[in-house]
């Protein structure tokens, strides 16, 4: 009997002792070592936090959110610890959280994190392509900035064949540029590149945010062909008359323009709008009312120059690194004719400046000049020939105007810009300007001494009233390089709109347009007075323009003038 109660109560024992371990195993682990109850990630992709725990058996981890990555996702028993990497640049515009899960032995414990925001300047769209007739679109973006502005950029000037309105809406701050694209003429395609930057809104210079690059591009204009040239054809528009003096005539036309183009009135806009860019630099400016501007229509079967295209005036663009143009200048001054003013005064028709606005957004321009009539001699009845450089409202076309038609054709200035490449000036190019010079009173701008006392504008060098600095900076002086040559050939001033297109017209090429005005205007009864050019020039100096702003371009060197030395017929 002993046996057997000793036998259960080992049994007994046994069996509370197995219990007791078998309760110790029940109670597993899952501590989580965090400092905070929140993880914090960086907004940046690649961020990343850690988090240690201990665990009493296998464990396993997930997340409610797909913007990080886990590593490792599961593990054994002990003490490990885990990453949570952010896998993109949080440009919500706001905080985003998710809970990361671990589990293990029945235990589920959660944490949660934080990925903090950063400034966002979201573009909904990079890329846009508009047809050559042009039209409306908008420019969507989100921010999450306050208290600033924003602004379209655009690499270089602004291109002027975009309108932009700018509006907003608040939602996430969701905002749009409204754009309205011009008309493509030009038969090549068009590309501009932009920003937009969030600037500070009490220090616009200082520049908080740039989106990322926006690209614009429009479509090529399709060649055209006129179904009706003889319509519009050979019509005469007087644009001004002259209310001083007994005229000045110039003579607007066009090649390569359709006739829809003139139906439409494209035509006129054009001429007129060049007609106003040509009075824009003194002394034109300040002398327009002695001028008589025409228009006359000339239609062309296509809107496109060059191989199998036909235009009114057949302008050709030489190309291959060269800025000339040609064109049927007999043509030209048969419609310069037709203007009943001229074609009553065959005189005054030999006075007339024609010039010829190509239908084109190219980058060329040539005068000629120096043609002769039937006894011999040579007349002041020139040609001008230049593009709708880079569009109508573009600085370039402008000054390539003034350039080429003020000064080139009107004045007979030669160029004041020289390059290193051509080195000395010939004899033989030398002869020929001081033939000009002393003959028919022409290209009175430059000089082949740099002696202050005999050179041509020594009157201006002697006068205390032009000495020092003008408004654009430039002092009068004897500056080597000019007629497109190095050395031999001088200017009067650094810059002008004879050399680079810029600074005005300097004092010695004022006087020579002043000469030229005067005497068309007076006839052969006005005399050269000095005194009474220098009251006027004294009080209508160019002046520099803030808001006048030109493209980025690499420019190529223009042509030079071309004198003629033909009859016309």
């Amino acid at each position: 009997m002993k046996k057997r109660f000793y036998a259960f109560t080992l049994f007994m024992g046994l069996l509370l002792f197995l219990n007791a371990c078998s309760h110790d195993e029940a109670i597993p682990v899952l501590d989580i070592h965090t400092q905070s109850n929140e993880l914090i990630l960086e907004p940046q992709m690649n961020a990343s936090v850690s988090v240690s725990f201990t665990s009493s058996a296998a464990w396993q981890a997930k997340t409610d959110v797909d913007w990080v990555v886990l590593s490792p996702t599961k593990g054994e028993a002990g003490n490990t610890s885990l990453s949570l990497l952010a896998k993109e640049e949080n440009r919500t515009g706001e905080e985003r959280t998710g809970i990361l899960t671990l589990i293990s032995a029945g235990i589920t414990k959660e944490v949660k994190f934080t990925q903090k925001k950063t400034d966002v300047l979201n573009l909904e769209q990079t890329s846009y392509n508009v047809v050559a007739d042009g039209g409306s679109f908008k420019i969507a973006y989100s921010t999450n900035l306050s208290n600033c502005k924003f602004r379209l950029v655009a690499d270089g000037d602004f291109p002027q064949w975009i309108v932009v309105e700018q509006g907003e809406t608040k939602a996430l701050q969701t905002r749009e540029f409204s754009l309205t694209v011009l008309t493509n003429r030009a038969l090549s395609q068009r590309t501009t590149n932009m920003q937009i930057y969030a600037v500070d809104a009490q220090n616009e210079d200082n520049i908080l945010l740039k989106s990322a690059r926006i690209t614009i591009r429009q479509d090529a204009a399709q060649v055209g062909t006129s179904t009706d040239m003889a319509t519009y054809d050979k019509k005469v528009f007087i644009l001004q008359k002259h209310t001083e003096g007994n005229g000045v005539p110039i003579v607007f036309m066009g090649d390569g323009f359709l006739d829809k183009d003139v139906e439409n009135g494209y035509y006129r806009t054009v001429m007129e709008k060049s007609m106003e860019l040509f009075f824009t630099e003194e002394p034109v400016k300040s002398l327009r009312n002695y001028f008589d501007v025409w228009m006359v229509t000339a239609v062309s079967q296509n809107n496109a120059f060059g191989g199998s295209y036909s235009t009114r005036f057949n302008c050709q663009l030489e190309g291959g690194g060269s800025t000339g143009i040609s064109g049927n200048h007999a043509m030209v001054k048969t419609y310069a004719a037709l203007v009943p003013e001229l074609n009553s005064d065959p005189q005054l028709l030999d006075e007339t400046m024609s010039i010829v606005i190509l239908n084109t957004e190219a980058y060329a321009g040539t005068t000629y000049f120096g043609f002769g009539n039937q006894i011999g001699n040579t007349i002041e009845f020139s040609i001008g020939y230049c593009p709708i450089i880079y569009g109508l409202d573009n600085e370039m076309f402008r000054r390539v105007l003034c350039h080429e038609c003020i000064g080139h054709g009107f004045a007979k200035l030669l160029d004041e810009y020289s390059y290193e490449q051509q080195g000395v000036i010939p004899a033989s190019e030398i002869e020929k300007s001081k033939r000009m010079q002393q003959q028919l009173g022409w290209a009175m701008n430059v000089d082949f001494t740099n002696n202050r006392e005999t050179v041509l504008w020594k009157h201006f060098l002697n006068d205390s009233r032009y000495q020092g600095k003008d408004l654009y900076g430039e002092e009068l002086g004897v500056y080597e390089g000019a007629c497109t040559y190095w050395r031999g050939a001088w200017r009067p001033t650094v810059e002008s709109m004879m050399r680079s297109n810029t600074h005005g017209f300097n004092a010695p090429s004022r006087e020579a347009i002043y000469k030229r005005i005067m005497k068309l205007a007076y006839g052969s009864s006005w005399t050269y007075d000095y005194k009474s050019f220098v009251e006027f020039d004294r009080t209508h100096l160019p002046q520099p323009v803030d808001t006048r702003t030109i493209e980025s371009h690499s420019e190529k060197p223009f042509a030079a003038p071309r004198f003629v030395g033909e009859v016309l017929m």
